[in-house]
């Protein structure tokens, strides 16, 4: 996708592949209890009529925890998605891909829940979202 920007010159911004649906399933790679989330809703997501919001790396995403602790089972919690197995592409013309969907719960701040993160975390992410880097321990 291309902008004009002025007097005739177009500006390339690329978009997120973004693969994953509204009641996608995706694991849980913080330390905070939960094990296996669904995702609810997408924030800020605009689409057309009655089609499901999707979400990608990088996006805040409403979610609620399919299995894990018992208090926090059934609960609704935000969360942030740091993987995803739908190949996307960066600015650079790298094309990028990980084994599974995963996220992190946060609180409403930003900050995380968890005080480790399991696995890689993709870079778009600690862009949108310091303090959760902070706690990566690969960011690729």
């Amino acid at each position: 996708m291309s902008r004009k920007i002025g007097r005739g010159v177009r500006k390339f911004i690329p978009r997120m592949a973004r693969g994953l649906p509204i009641g996608a399933r995706i694991t849980c790679a913080d330390n905070s209890g939960a094990k296996e989330l669904q995702i609810i809703t997408v924030f800020g997501y605009k689409g057309r009529l009655r089609k499901l919001g999707k979400a990608g790396v990088g996006d805040l995403v409403n979610v609620s925890v399919q299995k894990g602790k018992q208090e926090l089972r059934k609960t609704v919690i935000q969360a942030v998605i740091i993987r995803q197995k739908q190949a996307f592409r960066r600015p650079d013309g790298t094309w990028m891909q990980f084994e599974d969907n995963a996220a992190v719960l946060v609180k409403p701040g930003g900050e995380p829940q968890g005080s480790e993160l399991r696995g890689p975390m993709a870079r778009e992410v600690t862009l949108k979202w310091p303090r959760v880097a902070a706690i990566a321990s690969k960011i690729v």
